[in-house]
Protein backbone atom coordinates (compact mmCIF):
# COMPACT_ATOMS: atom_id res chain seq x y z
CA UNK A 1 0.00 0.00 0.00
CA UNK A 2 1.03 3.45 -0.79
CA UNK A 3 1.41 6.05 1.74
CA UNK A 4 -1.17 8.93 1.50
CA UNK A 5 0.49 12.17 0.35
CA UNK A 6 0.58 14.42 3.36
CA UNK A 7 2.52 17.69 3.51
CA UNK A 8 5.76 17.86 5.33
CA UNK A 9 5.85 18.31 9.08
CA UNK A 10 2.31 17.31 9.16
CA UNK A 11 1.18 15.73 12.18
CA UNK A 12 0.26 12.40 10.59
CA UNK A 13 3.78 12.02 8.99
CA UNK A 14 7.38 13.11 10.04
CA UNK A 15 9.63 15.58 8.32
CA UNK A 16 11.64 13.86 5.25
CA UNK A 17 14.26 15.48 6.85
CA UNK A 18 13.41 13.22 10.23
CA UNK A 19 15.97 10.38 10.86
CA UNK A 20 15.60 7.19 12.31
CA UNK A 21 17.53 5.97 15.53
CA UNK A 22 20.28 4.10 15.37
CA UNK A 23 19.48 0.04 15.35
CA UNK A 24 16.18 0.80 13.82
CA UNK A 25 14.73 0.04 10.55
CA UNK A 26 13.17 2.43 8.29
CA UNK A 27 9.61 1.29 7.23
CA UNK A 28 7.67 3.86 5.24
CA UNK A 29 10.41 6.49 6.55
CA UNK A 30 8.44 5.75 9.44
CA UNK A 31 10.94 5.08 12.59
CA UNK A 32 9.91 1.70 14.04
CA UNK A 33 8.94 1.55 17.92
CA UNK A 34 7.98 -1.31 20.34
CA UNK A 35 4.47 -1.24 21.13
CA UNK A 36 4.12 0.59 24.10
CA UNK A 37 6.87 2.95 24.11
CA UNK A 38 5.44 6.14 23.78
CA UNK A 39 7.60 8.99 24.72
CA UNK A 40 10.47 9.40 25.48
CA UNK A 41 12.65 6.93 27.54
CA UNK A 42 16.55 5.62 28.25
CA UNK A 43 17.47 3.31 25.16
CA UNK A 44 19.44 0.35 26.22
CA UNK A 45 22.44 1.94 24.98
CA UNK A 46 22.03 5.07 26.74
CA UNK A 47 20.41 6.73 23.79
CA UNK A 48 17.07 8.79 24.56
CA UNK A 49 14.44 7.56 22.48
CA UNK A 50 12.03 10.13 20.68
CA UNK A 51 8.53 10.36 20.93
CA UNK A 52 6.35 8.73 19.13
CA UNK A 53 4.85 10.80 16.71
CA UNK A 54 1.09 11.60 16.83
CA UNK A 55 -1.26 9.54 14.27
CA UNK A 56 -3.60 11.53 12.06
CA UNK A 57 -7.08 11.09 12.82
CA UNK A 58 -7.87 9.10 9.54
CA UNK A 59 -5.48 6.70 10.87
CA UNK A 60 -5.98 6.16 13.99
CA UNK A 61 -7.96 2.52 13.71
CA UNK A 62 -4.90 1.35 11.90
CA UNK A 63 -2.62 2.45 14.51
CA UNK A 64 -5.18 0.47 17.39
CA UNK A 65 -5.60 -2.40 15.14
CA UNK A 66 -2.14 -3.02 14.89
CA UNK A 67 -1.24 -2.45 18.60
CA UNK A 68 -3.54 -4.83 19.69
CA UNK A 69 -2.07 -6.87 17.09
CA UNK A 70 1.27 -6.67 18.11
CA UNK A 71 0.25 -7.08 22.34
CA UNK A 72 -1.35 -10.33 20.94
CA UNK A 73 1.82 -11.77 19.88
CA UNK A 74 3.63 -10.25 23.04
CA UNK A 75 1.05 -12.46 25.12
CA UNK A 76 1.99 -15.42 22.71
CA UNK A 77 5.76 -15.48 23.70
CA UNK A 78 7.02 -17.51 26.30
CA UNK A 79 7.65 -16.12 29.85
CA UNK A 80 11.04 -15.64 29.47
CA UNK A 81 11.46 -13.70 26.95
CA UNK A 82 8.28 -11.24 27.64
CA UNK A 83 10.40 -10.79 30.57
CA UNK A 84 13.56 -10.18 28.79
CA UNK A 85 11.84 -7.80 26.64
CA UNK A 86 10.14 -5.82 29.97
CA UNK A 87 13.25 -5.69 31.31
CA UNK A 88 14.82 -4.37 28.27
CA UNK A 89 11.84 -1.84 28.32
CA UNK A 90 12.52 -0.61 31.92
CA UNK A 91 15.97 -0.26 30.93
CA UNK A 92 17.09 -2.55 33.77
CA UNK A 93 18.93 -5.66 31.56
CA UNK A 94 19.68 -8.70 33.74
CA UNK A 95 22.63 -9.74 34.43
CA UNK A 96 24.20 -11.48 31.91
CA UNK A 97 24.88 -15.58 32.89
CA UNK A 98 25.39 -18.78 30.28
CA UNK A 99 21.69 -20.37 31.56
CA UNK A 100 20.17 -16.28 30.54
CA UNK A 101 21.79 -16.56 27.31
CA UNK A 102 21.07 -20.27 26.90
CA UNK A 103 17.35 -19.15 27.28
CA UNK A 104 17.44 -16.49 25.16
CA UNK A 105 18.83 -18.40 22.11
CA UNK A 106 16.24 -20.97 23.17
CA UNK A 107 13.17 -18.51 22.66
CA UNK A 108 14.87 -16.73 19.92
CA UNK A 109 15.11 -19.94 17.98
CA UNK A 110 11.94 -20.75 19.25
CA UNK A 111 10.60 -17.51 17.56
CA UNK A 112 12.24 -18.02 14.36
CA UNK A 113 10.62 -21.44 13.79
CA UNK A 114 7.43 -20.38 14.67
CA UNK A 115 7.29 -17.52 12.18
CA UNK A 116 8.89 -19.81 9.28
CA UNK A 117 6.21 -21.04 6.97
CA UNK A 118 6.07 -24.63 6.51
CA UNK A 119 7.46 -25.20 2.98
CA UNK A 120 10.57 -23.20 3.90
CA UNK A 121 11.32 -25.84 6.82
CA UNK A 122 10.38 -29.09 4.32
CA UNK A 123 12.95 -27.36 1.79
CA UNK A 124 15.59 -26.81 4.56
CA UNK A 125 15.58 -30.23 5.34
CA UNK A 126 15.19 -32.20 1.89
CA UNK A 127 18.22 -29.96 1.20
CA UNK A 128 20.13 -30.94 4.26
CA UNK A 129 19.23 -34.86 2.94
CA UNK A 130 20.13 -34.42 -0.33
CA UNK A 131 23.65 -32.76 0.97
CA UNK A 132 24.27 -35.76 3.11
CA UNK A 133 23.71 -38.10 0.17
CA UNK A 134 26.17 -36.41 -2.35
CA UNK A 135 28.31 -36.29 0.63
CA UNK A 136 27.96 -40.05 1.03
CA UNK A 137 30.76 -41.93 -0.19
CA UNK A 138 29.27 -45.73 -1.39
CA UNK A 139 32.16 -48.05 -1.60
CA UNK A 140 31.80 -50.80 -4.18
CA UNK A 141 33.16 -53.99 -2.94
CA UNK A 142 35.68 -55.52 -5.82
CA UNK A 143 35.99 -58.99 -5.33
CA UNK A 144 40.10 -60.01 -5.43
CA UNK A 145 41.34 -61.50 -9.04
CA UNK A 146 41.29 -64.92 -9.00
CA UNK A 147 44.48 -67.10 -10.29
CA UNK A 148 44.67 -70.67 -10.93
CA UNK A 149 47.66 -72.72 -10.10
CA UNK A 150 47.78 -75.63 -11.98
CA UNK A 151 49.27 -79.29 -11.76
CA UNK A 152 49.36 -81.78 -13.93
CA UNK A 153 50.37 -85.30 -13.86
CA UNK A 154 54.39 -86.40 -13.24
CA UNK A 155 57.01 -87.96 -15.11
CA UNK A 156 55.64 -91.53 -13.50
CA UNK A 157 52.24 -91.32 -14.41
CA UNK A 158 50.87 -90.49 -10.92
CA UNK A 159 48.32 -87.86 -10.90
CA UNK A 160 49.25 -84.96 -8.99
CA UNK A 161 46.59 -82.59 -6.88
CA UNK A 162 43.73 -80.95 -8.25
CA UNK A 163 43.43 -77.69 -9.18
CA UNK A 164 42.96 -74.85 -6.68
CA UNK A 165 42.45 -71.39 -6.88
CA UNK A 166 43.88 -68.42 -4.54
CA UNK A 167 43.53 -64.60 -4.56
CA UNK A 168 45.97 -63.17 -6.74
CA UNK A 169 47.29 -61.08 -3.46
CA UNK A 170 49.20 -64.94 -2.94
CA UNK A 171 52.32 -65.29 -4.01
CA UNK A 172 52.47 -66.98 -7.20
CA UNK A 173 54.57 -69.82 -8.27
CA UNK A 174 58.03 -68.19 -9.64
CA UNK A 175 58.32 -67.74 -13.49
CA UNK A 176 60.88 -68.24 -15.31
CA UNK A 177 62.67 -65.08 -16.32
CA UNK A 178 62.79 -66.07 -19.90
CA UNK A 179 59.26 -66.09 -21.43
CA UNK A 180 60.00 -67.84 -24.39
CA UNK A 181 62.17 -70.83 -22.77
CA UNK A 182 58.88 -70.91 -20.66
CA UNK A 183 56.37 -71.24 -24.06
CA UNK A 184 59.03 -73.94 -25.09
CA UNK A 185 57.79 -76.22 -22.31
CA UNK A 186 54.55 -75.69 -22.53
CA UNK A 187 54.45 -76.53 -26.38
CA UNK A 188 55.49 -80.03 -25.87
CA UNK A 189 52.08 -81.25 -25.15
CA UNK A 190 51.06 -79.60 -27.80
CA UNK A 191 52.66 -81.19 -31.18
CA UNK A 192 50.58 -81.12 -34.07
CA UNK A 193 51.20 -84.58 -36.52
CA UNK A 194 52.25 -83.14 -39.50
CA UNK A 195 48.67 -83.40 -41.54
CA UNK A 196 48.15 -85.41 -45.17
CA UNK A 197 47.87 -83.02 -48.15
CA UNK A 198 43.97 -81.88 -48.33
CA UNK A 199 42.08 -81.95 -51.55
CA UNK A 200 38.18 -81.17 -52.46
CA UNK A 201 37.50 -84.65 -52.24
CA UNK A 202 38.43 -85.01 -48.91
CA UNK A 203 37.33 -81.97 -46.91
CA UNK A 204 37.68 -83.83 -43.69
CA UNK A 205 41.48 -84.87 -42.79
CA UNK A 206 41.47 -87.60 -39.56
CA UNK A 207 42.50 -86.04 -36.97
CA UNK A 208 44.30 -87.46 -33.65
CA UNK A 209 42.42 -90.34 -32.52
CA UNK A 210 39.82 -88.80 -29.78
CA UNK A 211 39.18 -91.53 -27.16
CA UNK A 212 35.20 -92.32 -26.44
CA UNK A 213 33.54 -89.79 -23.96
CA UNK A 214 30.45 -90.28 -22.51
CA UNK A 215 27.93 -87.67 -23.18
CA UNK A 216 25.88 -88.32 -20.14
CA UNK A 217 24.32 -91.36 -18.74
CA UNK A 218 20.53 -90.80 -18.64
CA UNK A 219 21.77 -88.70 -22.51
CA UNK A 220 23.37 -91.57 -24.29
CA UNK A 221 25.24 -94.46 -24.88
CA UNK A 222 28.72 -94.03 -25.49
CA UNK A 223 29.66 -92.45 -28.65
CA UNK A 224 33.12 -91.72 -30.68
CA UNK A 225 33.05 -87.72 -30.83
CA UNK A 226 32.86 -86.08 -34.68
CA UNK A 227 36.35 -85.89 -36.14
CA UNK A 228 37.46 -82.31 -35.96
CA UNK A 229 41.10 -82.12 -36.99
CA UNK A 230 40.62 -80.01 -40.21
CA UNK A 231 36.72 -78.66 -39.59
CA UNK A 232 38.90 -74.80 -40.09
CA UNK A 233 40.70 -76.11 -43.73
CA UNK A 234 37.68 -74.66 -45.35
CA UNK A 235 38.94 -70.95 -44.67
CA UNK A 236 42.32 -72.09 -46.70
CA UNK A 237 42.44 -69.57 -50.15
CA UNK A 238 41.02 -71.21 -53.22
CA UNK A 239 38.27 -73.51 -50.90
CA UNK A 240 36.15 -70.63 -49.61
CA UNK A 241 34.76 -69.71 -52.99
CA UNK A 242 33.76 -73.57 -53.62
CA UNK A 243 32.11 -74.10 -50.13
CA UNK A 244 30.39 -70.89 -50.81
CA UNK A 245 28.42 -72.48 -53.77
CA UNK A 246 28.18 -76.00 -52.50
CA UNK A 247 26.71 -74.82 -49.13
CA UNK A 248 24.43 -72.33 -50.38
CA UNK A 249 25.90 -69.45 -49.87
CA UNK A 250 25.98 -66.06 -52.82
CA UNK A 251 28.14 -63.55 -53.93
CA UNK A 252 25.79 -61.09 -52.12
CA UNK A 253 26.74 -63.14 -48.44
CA UNK A 254 30.28 -62.52 -49.64
CA UNK A 255 29.82 -58.98 -50.29
CA UNK A 256 28.48 -58.71 -46.72
CA UNK A 257 31.48 -60.16 -44.89
CA UNK A 258 33.81 -58.27 -47.26
CA UNK A 259 32.05 -55.00 -46.06
CA UNK A 260 31.63 -56.14 -42.28
CA UNK A 261 35.79 -56.87 -42.20
CA UNK A 262 36.23 -53.43 -43.46
CA UNK A 263 33.61 -51.90 -41.15
CA UNK A 264 35.70 -53.88 -38.02
CA UNK A 265 39.21 -52.92 -39.41
CA UNK A 266 38.06 -49.00 -39.55
CA UNK A 267 37.15 -49.25 -35.67
CA UNK A 268 40.75 -50.63 -34.73
CA UNK A 269 42.14 -48.32 -31.85
CA UNK A 270 45.43 -46.41 -33.71
CA UNK A 271 46.98 -46.55 -30.59
CA UNK A 272 47.34 -50.49 -29.23
CA UNK A 273 45.65 -52.26 -32.56
CA UNK A 274 42.96 -53.37 -30.27
CA UNK A 275 38.32 -53.33 -29.94
CA UNK A 276 36.29 -51.79 -27.71
CA UNK A 277 32.46 -52.36 -27.27
CA UNK A 278 31.70 -49.32 -27.08
CA UNK A 279 32.93 -47.21 -29.45
CA UNK A 280 34.16 -44.99 -31.45
CA UNK A 281 31.09 -46.21 -33.72
CA UNK A 282 27.95 -45.65 -32.92
CA UNK A 283 25.21 -47.52 -30.72
CA UNK A 284 28.14 -49.21 -28.55
CA UNK A 285 27.98 -51.49 -25.94
CA UNK A 286 26.56 -50.33 -22.41
CA UNK A 287 29.27 -52.46 -20.90
CA UNK A 288 33.05 -51.80 -21.73
CA UNK A 289 34.67 -55.39 -22.36
CA UNK A 290 38.01 -54.89 -24.90
CA UNK A 291 38.59 -58.56 -24.24
CA UNK A 292 35.36 -59.49 -25.90
CA UNK A 293 36.20 -56.99 -28.70
CA UNK A 294 39.17 -58.16 -29.59
CA UNK A 295 38.72 -61.50 -29.34
CA UNK A 296 35.46 -61.49 -31.24
CA UNK A 297 36.88 -59.14 -33.93
CA UNK A 298 39.36 -61.66 -34.73
CA UNK A 299 37.44 -64.42 -34.62
CA UNK A 300 35.45 -63.15 -37.34
CA UNK A 301 38.75 -61.86 -39.72
CA UNK A 302 40.09 -65.68 -39.28
CA UNK A 303 36.37 -66.86 -40.10
CA UNK A 304 37.16 -65.60 -43.81
CA UNK A 305 40.98 -66.78 -43.66
CA UNK A 306 42.76 -63.56 -42.60
CA UNK A 307 46.05 -64.21 -40.13
CA UNK A 308 49.06 -62.61 -39.44
CA UNK A 309 50.71 -64.10 -42.37
CA UNK A 310 48.11 -64.23 -44.98
CA UNK A 311 44.74 -62.51 -46.24
CA UNK A 312 43.68 -58.79 -47.10
CA UNK A 313 43.61 -57.69 -43.44
CA UNK A 314 46.98 -59.63 -41.87
CA UNK A 315 48.39 -56.30 -41.11
CA UNK A 316 45.28 -55.53 -38.93
CA UNK A 317 45.55 -59.31 -37.43
CA UNK A 318 48.50 -59.08 -36.91
CA UNK A 319 49.10 -55.70 -35.02
CA UNK A 320 46.26 -56.83 -33.16
CA UNK A 321 47.97 -59.95 -31.36
CA UNK A 322 51.09 -58.80 -31.14
CA UNK A 323 49.22 -56.57 -28.44
CA UNK A 324 47.04 -59.28 -27.00
CA UNK A 325 49.84 -61.61 -26.86
CA UNK A 326 51.69 -59.13 -24.19
CA UNK A 327 48.10 -59.14 -22.05
CA UNK A 328 48.39 -62.72 -21.39
CA UNK A 329 49.58 -63.66 -17.89
CA UNK A 330 51.30 -66.58 -16.63
CA UNK A 331 48.03 -68.45 -15.63
CA UNK A 332 46.90 -68.27 -18.95
CA UNK A 333 44.07 -65.97 -18.34
CA UNK A 334 44.11 -62.04 -20.63
CA UNK A 335 44.41 -59.02 -17.94
CA UNK A 336 42.42 -56.12 -20.29
CA UNK A 337 42.05 -54.12 -17.28
CA UNK A 338 38.56 -53.78 -15.39
CA UNK A 339 35.47 -56.14 -16.51
CA UNK A 340 31.73 -56.73 -15.32
CA UNK A 341 32.54 -60.24 -13.43
CA UNK A 342 29.49 -61.69 -15.76
CA UNK A 343 31.85 -60.90 -18.87
CA UNK A 344 35.34 -62.39 -17.50
CA UNK A 345 34.89 -66.07 -18.67
CA UNK A 346 33.03 -65.38 -21.50
CA UNK A 347 35.73 -63.48 -22.68
CA UNK A 348 38.41 -65.73 -22.19
CA UNK A 349 36.49 -68.61 -24.00
CA UNK A 350 36.13 -66.45 -27.00
CA UNK A 351 40.34 -65.43 -26.50
CA UNK A 352 40.67 -69.08 -26.56
CA UNK A 353 38.40 -69.90 -29.45
CA UNK A 354 40.70 -66.75 -31.29
CA UNK A 355 44.37 -68.51 -30.41
CA UNK A 356 43.42 -71.65 -31.19
CA UNK A 357 42.45 -71.06 -34.70
CA UNK A 358 45.45 -68.56 -34.87
CA UNK A 359 47.87 -71.50 -33.77
CA UNK A 360 45.81 -74.17 -36.45
CA UNK A 361 45.76 -71.57 -39.14
CA UNK A 362 49.57 -70.54 -39.26
CA UNK A 363 51.25 -73.40 -36.90
CA UNK A 364 53.33 -70.09 -36.18
CA UNK A 365 55.11 -71.49 -32.92
CA UNK A 366 54.60 -68.02 -31.16
CA UNK A 367 50.80 -69.39 -30.88
CA UNK A 368 51.89 -72.67 -29.49
CA UNK A 369 52.79 -71.52 -25.42
CA UNK A 370 50.12 -69.07 -25.35
CA UNK A 371 47.19 -70.88 -26.52
CA UNK A 372 48.41 -74.24 -25.07
CA UNK A 373 48.12 -71.18 -21.12
CA UNK A 374 44.58 -70.20 -22.27
CA UNK A 375 43.31 -74.02 -22.70
CA UNK A 376 45.11 -74.89 -19.51
CA UNK A 377 43.02 -72.12 -17.88
CA UNK A 378 39.28 -73.03 -19.59
CA UNK A 379 40.11 -76.75 -18.41
CA UNK A 380 41.14 -75.80 -14.85
CA UNK A 381 37.97 -73.05 -14.76
CA UNK A 382 35.04 -76.08 -15.26
CA UNK A 383 32.50 -76.16 -12.44
CA UNK A 384 32.00 -78.81 -10.14
CA UNK A 385 28.60 -79.42 -12.01
CA UNK A 386 30.54 -79.80 -15.48
CA UNK A 387 29.52 -76.28 -16.84
CA UNK A 388 31.35 -72.91 -16.76
CA UNK A 389 29.75 -69.53 -15.56
CA UNK A 390 31.02 -65.77 -14.48
CA UNK A 391 33.91 -67.42 -12.09
CA UNK A 392 36.35 -70.44 -12.33
CA UNK A 393 35.30 -73.12 -10.35
CA UNK A 394 31.81 -71.81 -9.59
CA UNK A 395 28.51 -74.16 -11.12
CA UNK A 396 28.25 -73.58 -14.57
CA UNK A 397 24.80 -72.31 -16.89
CA UNK A 398 24.54 -73.47 -20.43
CA UNK A 399 25.31 -69.80 -21.74
CA UNK A 400 28.81 -69.66 -20.66
CA UNK A 401 29.39 -73.79 -21.24
CA UNK A 402 28.28 -73.26 -24.72
CA UNK A 403 31.96 -71.14 -25.38
CA UNK A 404 33.78 -73.12 -23.39
CA UNK A 405 32.58 -76.49 -25.20
CA UNK A 406 33.94 -74.24 -28.59
CA UNK A 407 37.01 -73.17 -27.26
CA UNK A 408 37.59 -76.73 -26.25
CA UNK A 409 36.80 -77.97 -29.66
CA UNK A 410 39.04 -75.23 -31.20
CA UNK A 411 41.84 -76.87 -29.07
CA UNK A 412 41.59 -80.31 -30.61
CA UNK A 413 41.46 -78.21 -34.03
CA UNK A 414 44.71 -76.86 -33.41
CA UNK A 415 46.18 -80.19 -32.57
CA UNK A 416 45.95 -79.21 -28.48
CA UNK A 417 45.55 -82.20 -25.91
CA UNK A 418 42.60 -81.48 -23.66
CA UNK A 419 41.38 -84.35 -21.54
CA UNK A 420 38.51 -86.81 -22.09
CA UNK A 421 37.06 -86.15 -18.85
CA UNK A 422 36.75 -82.65 -19.23
CA UNK A 423 34.35 -83.62 -22.51
CA UNK A 424 32.58 -86.76 -19.95
CA UNK A 425 31.94 -83.72 -17.08
CA UNK A 426 30.18 -81.86 -19.84
CA UNK A 427 28.73 -84.23 -20.77
CA UNK A 428 26.77 -84.89 -17.30
CA UNK A 429 26.30 -81.22 -16.70
CA UNK A 430 24.39 -80.93 -20.17
CA UNK A 431 22.09 -83.72 -18.80
CA UNK A 432 21.55 -81.64 -15.89
CA UNK A 433 19.69 -78.76 -17.95
CA UNK A 434 18.53 -80.95 -20.53
CA UNK A 435 14.33 -81.07 -21.21
CA UNK A 436 12.05 -83.30 -22.91
CA UNK A 437 14.73 -85.94 -22.92
CA UNK A 438 17.68 -83.74 -24.22
CA UNK A 439 15.17 -82.26 -27.26
CA UNK A 440 15.44 -78.86 -24.91
CA UNK A 441 17.64 -77.50 -22.99
CA UNK A 442 17.37 -74.59 -20.18
CA UNK A 443 19.84 -72.21 -18.96
CA UNK A 444 20.54 -73.43 -15.72
CA UNK A 445 19.33 -76.18 -13.09
CA UNK A 446 18.53 -74.17 -9.91
CA UNK A 447 17.44 -76.78 -7.56
CA UNK A 448 17.17 -80.41 -7.89
CA UNK A 449 13.56 -80.81 -8.04
CA UNK A 450 13.12 -78.24 -10.76
CA UNK A 451 13.95 -78.63 -14.51
CA UNK A 452 16.56 -76.42 -15.69
CA UNK A 453 15.16 -72.41 -16.51
CA UNK A 454 14.48 -70.35 -18.50
CA UNK A 455 14.42 -72.26 -21.83
CA UNK A 456 15.30 -69.85 -25.04
CA UNK A 457 15.98 -70.58 -28.43
CA UNK A 458 19.71 -69.30 -27.23
CA UNK A 459 20.73 -72.02 -24.83
CA UNK A 460 18.46 -74.35 -26.55
CA UNK A 461 20.58 -74.35 -29.31
CA UNK A 462 23.70 -74.25 -27.51
CA UNK A 463 22.90 -77.76 -26.12
CA UNK A 464 21.70 -78.97 -29.22
CA UNK A 465 25.38 -77.96 -30.72
CA UNK A 466 27.58 -79.27 -27.82
CA UNK A 467 25.96 -82.52 -28.16
CA UNK A 468 26.64 -83.20 -31.91
CA UNK A 469 30.13 -81.94 -31.16
CA UNK A 470 30.20 -84.37 -27.70
CA UNK A 471 29.07 -87.63 -30.51
CA UNK A 472 25.46 -86.91 -31.23
CA UNK A 473 24.76 -88.18 -34.71
CA UNK A 474 22.67 -86.80 -37.15
CA UNK A 475 19.65 -89.23 -37.45
CA UNK A 476 19.66 -88.53 -33.63
CA UNK A 477 15.73 -88.63 -32.73
CA UNK A 478 16.27 -85.71 -30.32
CA UNK A 479 18.64 -83.79 -32.45
CA UNK A 480 16.37 -83.62 -35.21
CA UNK A 481 13.40 -83.09 -33.17
CA UNK A 482 14.83 -80.26 -31.01
CA UNK A 483 16.36 -78.44 -34.50
CA UNK A 484 12.37 -78.76 -36.37
CA UNK A 485 11.59 -77.04 -33.15
CA UNK A 486 14.27 -74.34 -33.47
CA UNK A 487 13.27 -73.20 -36.99
CA UNK A 488 9.87 -73.35 -36.52
CA UNK A 489 9.45 -71.72 -33.87
CA UNK A 490 12.39 -68.99 -34.97
CA UNK A 491 12.31 -66.79 -38.04
CA UNK A 492 15.06 -64.02 -38.86
CA UNK A 493 12.73 -61.46 -37.75
CA UNK A 494 14.76 -57.83 -37.29
CA UNK A 495 11.38 -55.96 -36.42
CA UNK A 496 9.32 -58.85 -34.30
CA UNK A 497 11.86 -61.08 -32.98
CA UNK A 498 15.25 -59.87 -33.38
CA UNK A 499 17.78 -62.30 -31.34
CA UNK A 500 21.03 -62.64 -33.42
CA UNK A 501 22.66 -64.40 -30.45
CA UNK A 502 19.97 -67.34 -30.96
CA UNK A 503 20.39 -67.09 -34.41
CA UNK A 504 24.35 -67.64 -34.23
CA UNK A 505 23.99 -70.63 -32.69
CA UNK A 506 20.67 -72.28 -34.83
CA UNK A 507 23.13 -71.40 -37.76
CA UNK A 508 25.54 -73.39 -36.80
CA UNK A 509 23.19 -76.68 -35.61
CA UNK A 510 21.32 -76.45 -39.23
CA UNK A 511 24.78 -76.09 -40.84
CA UNK A 512 26.17 -79.46 -39.43
CA UNK A 513 22.78 -81.28 -40.30
CA UNK A 514 22.89 -79.78 -43.70
CA UNK A 515 19.96 -81.49 -46.26
CA UNK A 516 16.70 -80.08 -45.78
CA UNK A 517 17.08 -78.24 -42.59
CA UNK A 518 19.61 -76.65 -43.63
CA UNK A 519 18.03 -75.31 -46.63
CA UNK A 520 14.66 -73.89 -45.16
CA UNK A 521 17.18 -71.70 -42.53
CA UNK A 522 19.63 -71.05 -45.26
CA UNK A 523 17.23 -69.81 -47.78
CA UNK A 524 16.32 -67.19 -45.31
CA UNK A 525 20.06 -66.14 -43.69
CA UNK A 526 21.51 -65.39 -47.23
CA UNK A 527 18.45 -63.03 -48.21
CA UNK A 528 17.58 -61.27 -44.92
CA UNK A 529 21.33 -60.89 -43.30
CA UNK A 530 22.64 -59.02 -46.70
CA UNK A 531 19.64 -57.02 -46.94
CA UNK A 532 19.69 -55.87 -43.68
CA UNK A 533 23.21 -54.74 -43.63
CA UNK A 534 23.78 -50.72 -43.38
CA UNK A 535 24.34 -49.59 -46.78
CA UNK A 536 26.09 -46.14 -46.06
CA UNK A 537 27.16 -43.91 -43.97
CA UNK A 538 29.81 -43.82 -41.13
CA UNK A 539 28.59 -47.34 -40.20
CA UNK A 540 28.32 -49.23 -43.52
CA UNK A 541 28.78 -52.80 -43.37
CA UNK A 542 27.84 -53.33 -39.74
CA UNK A 543 24.59 -54.05 -38.51
CA UNK A 544 22.11 -51.99 -36.15
CA UNK A 545 21.52 -53.42 -32.81
CA UNK A 546 18.58 -51.96 -32.14
CA UNK A 547 15.72 -54.17 -31.52
CA UNK A 548 17.88 -56.99 -31.02
CA UNK A 549 17.20 -59.09 -27.14
CA UNK A 550 21.07 -58.76 -26.56
CA UNK A 551 22.22 -55.45 -28.67
CA UNK A 552 21.61 -52.88 -25.77
CA UNK A 553 24.35 -55.08 -23.93
CA UNK A 554 26.84 -55.65 -26.25
CA UNK A 555 26.21 -53.18 -29.13
CA UNK A 556 27.11 -52.61 -32.46
CA UNK A 557 30.36 -54.81 -32.64
CA UNK A 558 28.96 -57.39 -30.84
CA UNK A 559 26.20 -57.69 -33.12
CA UNK A 560 27.90 -57.20 -36.19
CA UNK A 561 30.54 -59.96 -35.56
CA UNK A 562 27.96 -62.62 -35.04
CA UNK A 563 26.27 -61.91 -38.19
CA UNK A 564 29.56 -62.05 -39.75
CA UNK A 565 29.64 -65.45 -38.55
CA UNK A 566 26.57 -66.55 -39.39
CA UNK A 567 27.33 -65.13 -43.11
CA UNK A 568 31.31 -67.16 -43.10
CA UNK A 569 29.05 -70.69 -42.16
CA UNK A 570 29.86 -71.90 -45.39
CA UNK A 571 33.28 -72.25 -44.38
CA UNK A 572 34.24 -71.16 -41.09
CA UNK A 573 33.85 -75.01 -40.22
CA UNK A 574 33.06 -77.52 -42.33
CA UNK A 575 29.85 -79.63 -41.22
CA UNK A 576 30.66 -82.16 -38.97
CA UNK A 577 29.21 -85.22 -40.35
CA UNK A 578 30.34 -85.17 -43.79
CA UNK A 579 31.89 -88.13 -43.24
CA UNK A 580 30.78 -90.19 -40.15
CA UNK A 581 27.68 -92.94 -40.95
CA UNK A 582 24.51 -91.43 -40.09
CA UNK A 583 23.52 -95.21 -38.36
CA UNK A 584 24.92 -96.99 -35.58
CA UNK A 585 26.66 -100.06 -37.06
Amino acid sequence: MTPPDLPDGSAGWPSAGGTAPRGKTLVGGVPWADAGNHGQGADRGGVTRPAAPEVAPEFAGLARAAADARAKEQAARPAPERAMRGAAAAGSWPALSWPGIAAAIRDWLHEQVLGTPAWSISLGVHCLLLLALALYVVREHRGEKLRLNLSFAGPAGAEAPGVSIVPATQPAPQAPTDRQEKDKEVEKPATVAKAPERSMQEPLVAPPVVPEADTGAAAAPAMRAPSVGSLLSGRDEGRRQALVGAGGGSDTTEAAVAAALEWLAKQVNRKDGLWSLSGPYADGGSQENRLAATAMALIAFQGAGNTSAAGKHRAVVARAWNSLLQKQADDGSFDMGNVPTQHALYSHAQATIAICEAFAMTKDPKFAGPAARAVAYAVAAQGPNGGWRYEPGKPGDMSVSGWYMMALKSAEMAGLDVPPATFERLGGFLDTVADDRGVRYGYMRHSPLKPASPVTAAVMAEGLLCRQYLGWRRDEPRLVQGLELLLAENRLDFINAKDVYAWYYITQVAHHMEGEPWRRWNDSLREVLPAEQVRGGREAGSWDPALDRWGHVGGRLFVTCLCTYMLEVYYRHLPLYAELPTAAP
